[in-house]
């Protein structure tokens, strides 16, 4: 994908974005392996599960997994991984691995941790994270402002959305060394003849951005999760324990698997997506291919 310049021109407004997010894969209360975390439930028993963290592009086609970390059993404080500490591991791996892999990391509120954007910096990408605590003093010292009518901007319209805009920089956060951006968005829409509304917040070390871009960011947040979670489960069932002793190996391949499709279809298919099929619609052609007769004789033949 480097080597052919996917995404030369980037995957929104001219950036390469990706998004972080922690993703269960399955869980039990009767089979268990060392790699498992464990949890009790409302009545009491143990579950153990399998959770990665995962970094895949969002905004354009194609949308493709750049790598995965899976969280770890108990450590010597007593506390199994958590997603903020996988989350880091898989940045710098990625950073060590491929480079620059991406321009802008965009996360949910979980990952607003001065230690996470200080690995996105040391890394040398930008952050786009979701403020939703109104306890926080950042999101008190902004709203503070913004009700003065500081950082008010002009607003604009994205489909039958309209977004008002407050944007101000230089917040602190503690233990943060980096100045930090808060764009808060209030967006109206009519919807089946009722006036709807949506107050959006963001923080962001991205200072060159417009706050257009950054609502785009924002938004396509949630292709990891349908492009790529509901993809993942639906259609490769990474929900299933195929076999818990090789979890990790059996995942990655399904990354893989899943990475490839996509750049088949977006890639290699001209004019797939003016076409107007489905992935879903492709997914049960290979599948039904798979079923044949002479597909079947490749794979079992001896030296195949």
């Amino acid at each position: 994908m480097k080597r052919n310049r996917v995404f030369r021109e980037g995957t929104i407004g001219g950036y390469v974005v990706a998004g972080i997010d922690g993703v269960e894969l399955f869980s039990s209360t009767k089979k268990a392996c060392p790699e498992c975390l464990r949890r009790k439930t409302q009545s009491g028993q143990t579950e153990w599960f399998h959770r990665s963290v995962v970094c895949m592009t969002v905004g354009k086609a194609p949308h493709v997994i750049l790598g995965q970390e899976m969280l770890k059993p108990k450590d010597g404080s007593g506390k199994d991984e958590g997603e903020l500490t996988g989350g880091k591991r898989l940045i710098e791996r990625l950073r060590k691995r491929h480079g620059h892999f991406a321009d802008v990391i965009v996360a949910d509120a979980l990952y607003l941790n001065a230690p996470f954007i200080k690995t996105l910096k040391e890394n040398g990408l930008e952050g786009v994270i979701r403020l939703k605590d109104e306890r926080r003093l950042l999101f008190q010292d902004a709203e503070s402002l913004f009700h003065r009518g500081e950082g008010k901007k002009k607003s604009f319209q994205k489909g039958k959305k309209k977004a008002e805009v407050w944007d101000l920089s230089g917040f602190e956060m503690p233990n943060c060394p980096y100045r930090l951006r808060v764009v808060r968005y209030h967006e109206t829409w009519k919807e089946k003849g009722k006036n709807k509304e949506r107050w959006m917040w963001l923080v962001t070390t991205l200072e060159e951005a417009g706050y257009e871009v950054l609502w785009e960011m924002m938004n396509h947040r949630w292709d990891i999760e349908e492009n790529g979670f509901h993809q993942l489960k639906t259609y490769y069932h990474a929900k299933h324990c195929y076999c818990h002793g090789a979890t990790e190996v059996i995942w990655n391949l399904l990354i893989i698997g899943f990475n490839m499709r996509e750049i088949y279809l977006y890639r290699r298919i001209h004019g797939f997506i003016k076409r107007g099929i489905s992935r879903k619609s492709v997914s049960r052609i290979f599948c039904d291919d798979l079923q044949t007769e002479k597909v079947k004789n490749i794979l079992y033949e001896e030296s195949g």
